[in-house]
């Protein structure tokens, strides 16, 4: 297992002393970041690879949707749609794919400033509600808005945030309960703006918004669904070269995991699947041992501990300390910055010790997980691959499609994976295939 290990069995094992032991301030214990060593990372290459996905993978549901349509999944009920038109205003329309019955129900027919010059550029969607985005191409300003689902029934939109042409178009998730949105600045010299990650209820008012953090150095990437949360990947300062991972809860709206990466090394994909954070890179580095390389990364087992449920059995453990010496005596702010570093410091330890999966090509899109499955986009097929078995099979396109193939449209973990391609072309006996050709797969 090595030093890194056992520390971090001694952690978990140990109970609260194993992180609270030692009189390391929060900078010293704080230093820690991912360090995997090259043995403990396997490929493709290391696994079967199954050419018939017959008792593996099943096709659900087939659905036929207008050419050029694109769609993403965060759940098991719904895909998001954007229908391009044959006019210039409205570009696109947002559709929802019932992923049950393979039926598409129209959501907005165009932009809600649609008078005012805006158009529909990207939307997100769960069973409970959206969330999409308008922009006016022209002045630069853009609104996010959010609306209940019930069904096939849209509530009524609400406006939950509006910017001007000083920020950059936001990126957009969605969880069980919440739409997120992440905002950021065009003007990355000035201190005084921060980038933030932001939510609300669905249809629910801009007052309601919240900022659940705020990235003085930005955002790597869009945030990623992740059942009831997200994950996104942030810089805390200006001047800094470390990434770290968080995971926002619904319940709690505040970051309940986090992990810290290697100096330098910026994700261009986060995730937080069912055995914790992971990450995609889309270049090679110098440094970083067995997460070096250009791929697709998550552990291979669970990861059982949160940097939340370390500090509380920390903090427990200071408690208890602080009786024992005096009766009645209070943790002071000091211990309890000392008891999140030391608790993010047992969590890397455990990501460091574990053994991780890399899908061994240039990241495409985020991976999606299904129990022991993880899906990834490749060249132009996708791929799943099974963590436990060691085994992958591909989905392939069933006809020529455009350059992309088969593409993967869920991201996060759910039951169902939705895959889509754009066809076009004539069969030498039978009539022209025009459409976005969408299928809805479970696995075994």
């Amino acid at each position: 297992m090595g030093a890194a290990g056992l520390v971090a069995a001694a952690a978990v094992g140990g109970g609260a002393y194993a992180l609270t032991s030692g009189n390391a301030s929060k900078a010293e214990a704080a230093e820690g970041s991912l360090s995997v060593p090259e043995d403990a990372v396997f490929t493709t290459e290391q696994c079967e690879y199954i050419e018939d996905m017959k008792g593996l993978i099943t096709l659900r549901t087939r659905a036929s949707l207008p050419y050029g349509t694109t769609l993403t999944s965060c759940g098991d009920n719904v895909a998001t749609c954007l229908v391009p038109t044959d006019t210039a205003d409205p570009l696109v329309q947002v559709g929802i794919l019932h992923l049950g019955s393979g039926n598409m129900t129209m959501a907005l027919k165009a932009a809600v400033g649609a008078e005012d010059g805006f158009q529909i550029l990207d939307a997100r969607a769960h069973g409970s509600g959206m969330i999409w985005l308008e922009s006016n191409l022209l002045t630069g300003i853009w609104r996010v808005y959010t609306t209940t689902l019930d069904g096939a029934a849209v509530g009524d939109p609400a406006m939950a945030e509006e910017r001007d042409g000083a920020w950059t178009l936001p990126a957009l998730a969605v969880s069980d309960g919440f739409a997120w949105w992440q905002t950021s600045p065009k003007d990355t010299t000035d201190k005084s703006l921060s980038a933030a990650l932001r939510r609300c209820g669905f249809g629910a008012s801009a007052d309601s918004a919240q900022t659940i953090v705020e990235a003085a150095g930005g955002f790597a990437c869009a945030p990623a669904p992740a059942g009831a949360g997200v994950a996104s990947a942030m810089k805390a300062s200006h001047s800094g070269s470390i990434w770290q991972l968080i995971y926002a809860g619904d319940e709690s709206g505040q970051i309940t995991d986090s992990l810290t990466m290697p100096a330098t090394m910026k994700p261009l994909d986060v995730s937080y699947g069912p055995n914790g954070f992971g990450f995609t890179f889309d270049s090679i580095y110098e440094t970083g041992g067995g997460i070096s390389n250009l791929g697709t990364y998550t552990p291979a087992q669970p990861i059982t501990l949160t940097v939340a449920q370390a500090r509380e059995d920390a903090l427990a453990s200071m408690r208890a300390q602080q009786e024992e010496k005096s009766s009645g005596a209070t943790l002071s702010e000091s211990d309890e910055a000392r008891a999140q570093a030391q608790a993010e410091d047992a969590v890397c330890e455990l990501y460091s010790a574990a053994e991780w999966f890399r899908f061994p090509r240039a990241p495409i899109t985020p991976p999606a997980f299904t129990g022991n499955w993880v899906f990834v986009k490749s060249t132009n097929v996708v791929a799943g691959v099974n963590l436990d078995a060691r085994k992958y099979v591909t989905i392939p396109t069933e006809s020529a499609t455009q350059g992309y193939g088969e593409y993967l449209a869920t991201t996060g973990t759910t039951n169902r994976i939705v895959t889509f391609a754009n066809v076009d072309y004539t069969p030498m006996n039978g009539e022209r295939i025009h459409e976005c050709t969408v299928r809805i797969w479970e696995t075994a």
